[in-house]
Formats: structure tokens, sequence, C-alpha cells
């Protein structure tokens, strides 16, 4: 699996190579899906040089009457830390331009860039998610858009957590028309690399915190630190991050439970002092 998944990245790197001769429009659109996919951190290096790109040919993405285009470019810029205005309202009116509506991604597109206004943005970006929603409930969507807007209505996309909207996507990325086949194996690739790691991780770190350390009364918590560490910090590199980022939070757990349920008064002021007698050697 690992050799095939190193065959395609190298497939993935020539389509930024290629990019060279694309718009800066088909490069956003790459960098979008790749990340979608959750095998960005394959190309950081690609994608650092496509986001100065995109960011430079402004003209392109301001002319495009496809809201999509629009909201694409505002989005992928603010989540790589870039600064850009919205260009989604008529200048002469101030609301929203109708030439911009024209098919229902867009719509879904904007709704998911309206959730990442900075506060004086807020009431501009308040209207777009009331004039999103009312707009792309016009219209009868299909599969897998449907599900996308669902999804986004329960949670939107800068909000959601990766790995949970990677899976979604992955199993939907196939069912688009203009899906590239060399991606989707490379995410499905990933994603099962990536979710074998995790439960070794996990079955490691349940033998060392629940049967090495011997404490009935405490509530077995590992599965949800390790699903909230998994969702903060998914990638295979950060393993080592991700396993002490579990230990933390279960061994808070289990002193936690200590001093609330099992421990009294007496034994909990001992437990304290040799634990404030460990913290000072260890700062000494």
């Amino acid at each position: 699996m690992r050799e095939r998944a190193h065959q395609l990245q190298g497939e993935v790197r020539r389509m930024f190579e290629a990019g060279k001769t694309k718009s800066a429009v088909e490069l956003a659109t790459l960098v979008d899906t790749i990340e979608h996919l959750g095998i960005d951190h394959y190309f950081r290096d690609e994608i650092e040089a496509a986001m100065r790109r995109v960011r430079s040919e402004e003209l392109e993405f301001s002319s495009s009457n496809d809201l999509h285009v629009v909201a694409l470019r505002f989005r992928l810029l603010r989540q790589h830390g870039i600064w850009t205005y919205d260009k989604f309202r008529d200048d002469g009116k101030g609301s929203f331009n109708p030439s911009l509506c024209s098919n229902p991604s867009g719509f879904l597109s904007l709704y998911n860039v309206a959730h990442m206004a900075i506060p004086a943005e807020k009431k501009a970006l308040d209207d777009a998610i009331a004039f999103s929603k009312l707009e792309g409930a016009k219209g009868k969507l299909k599969s897998p858009l449907a599900k996308q807007v669902s999804r986004a209505f329960d949670i939107p996309l800068p909000r959601i957590s990766r790995r949970v909207e990677n899976m979604h996507y992955v199993a939907e990325y196939g069912q688009e028309e203009a899906h590239d086949a060399a991606l989707l194996e490379l995410a499905r690739l990933d994603f099962e690399l990536v979710r074998c790691l995790h439960l070794k991780e996990l079955r490691q770190l349940s033998l060392e915190l629940y049967n090495d350390v011997k404490l009935p009364y405490a509530r077995d918590r590992i599965m949800e630190v390790s699903f909230w560490a998994c969702g903060v910090i998914p990638e295979e590199e950060n393993s080592r991050a991700r396993v002490i980022f579990v230990k933390v939070f279960a061994y808070a757990s289990l002193v936690d439970d200590t001093y609330d349920v099992h421990a009294t008064l007496e034994e909990s002021q001992k437990f304290n002092e040799a634990i404030r007698r460990q913290v000072l050697s260890i700062l000494q």
C-alpha cells in the first residue's frame, strides 16, 4: 500500500507541474480537492507555490461570474492565512450580485465561506449565510451535493473536524463526473494507512493506561480522548504528538477520578503533596 501510495504521489506532483499551463482557477480547484481529500500533507511545497499564484492572479477570479470560483479563492486564501476581501456583492447596491448565482455548488461555497468572517465582516457574511440558504433551497439537489449541503448546514466546512470531512468526501468524490482516479486512489490508501496507525496507537495506549495501571474505579475514556486527538492532529507524521496528547488527558482523567470518587480527604491531601514533591524534583 505504501509503495502504491508513493507512486500516486509522483502522479499528483506531475499534475502540479502541468499546472503551469493551467489557469489559476483550475489550480485552485486542484488544491481544494487535495485538501478536501486529506492528502495535502504530501504536497505542502506544491500547494504553497500554487497559493502564491492564486493570490497574485486576482483578476482572473474577480472577473468570473461563477459564485463557486469567487468563494473558492476567498476560502483558500483565508485558510492559508492570506488576507483578502469578499467579491460577492454588487458594488453599486451593496447586495449580492445576481450574476454570480449560476449553480447550487456556488451557494454551498458561499455558505461555507461566510463562516470564516472576522468581526468587521460579520454583518456582511451573516447576510451571505441567509442568502445562500434561501437560494440553495430553491432547487432539488442531487447526490453527492445534497449530502454536502446537509452536512454543511449541520456543521459548516471551516468548523467540522477535518478527519470526519475527509472520510465523507473520499466516499463522495468518486460520484463526481470530473473526479480524478489517481487522487481518489491515493486518498483511499492514505485514509486506510492512517486508520491502521490510529488503531495501533489506540491498542498500545489502552494496554498501558488501563491494563498496566489498575484503577477499577476510574472511567475508561481512552476512546473519547483518542478521537479528540485524531481530530486535532490526524496526520501520520504526528504520531508522537498524538500519543503524548492522549496520555496527558487520560492521566488527568485518572487523577480526577481518584480525587472525586475514590480517595478520602486525607488521602487526597497526601496524594497532592506527593505530586507536588515530584514536580519540584523534576524542575530542580
